[in-house]
């Protein structure tokens, strides 16, 4: 009887047993410029690495904390932290800058990706004139794509 508790606790345990993942979580600083604190409640010696996008441009550090001034506070913004080599913990989540602090975005709400616009197959000039054909030298907007041509030579 003794060893049937033991191995009914032994497995009760291991069904219940958290992962350093489940321990990992971080806070926004509540200045202009995004900082991100990772907060680590387990035992175990971590090292975050961070990955920040706004609309246009993706940011890296490592450390517990990262400054990350050159985000765009009008955005809306994806903040990921890994710790891996040692374990493989990927989260992800969106802050908004309010005016006053950044914030993590409900996670009731959905964040919507921006979905890429129709392929018209239609030629624009750098000023957004549309054009009639593809111009023989410089460049051109085609499908939100921007294109070079560079003039041939013999």
């Amino acid at each position: 009887m003794k060893k049937l508790l033991v191995i009914i606790l032994l497995c009760f345990n291991h069904a219940n047993a958290q992962t350093i993942c489940d321990s990992l979580s971080f806070n926004v600083g509540t200045s202009s410029g995004l900082t991100v604190i990772g907060v680590n409640s387990s035992s175990d010696s971590t090292n975050f690495m961070w990955g920040v996008c706004d609309n246009s441009m993706c940011y890296s550090a490592s450390g517990d904390t990262a400054y990350f001034f050159l985000v765009n506070p009008l955005d809306t913004v994806k903040v990921c932290y890994d710790i891996s080599p040692q374990w493989s913990c990927n989260e992800c989540y969106y802050v908004i800058f309010n005016g006053f602090t950044w914030q993590l975005v409900n996670t009731i709400t959905h964040v919507n990706e921006i979905q890429p616009q129709l392929q018209d197959n239609k030629i624009y000039d750098l000023l957004g004139r549309e054009l009639k054909s593809i111009p023989k030298r410089g460049m051109y907007i085609k499908n939100s794509l921007k294109y070079f041509v560079s003039p041939v030579t013999m």
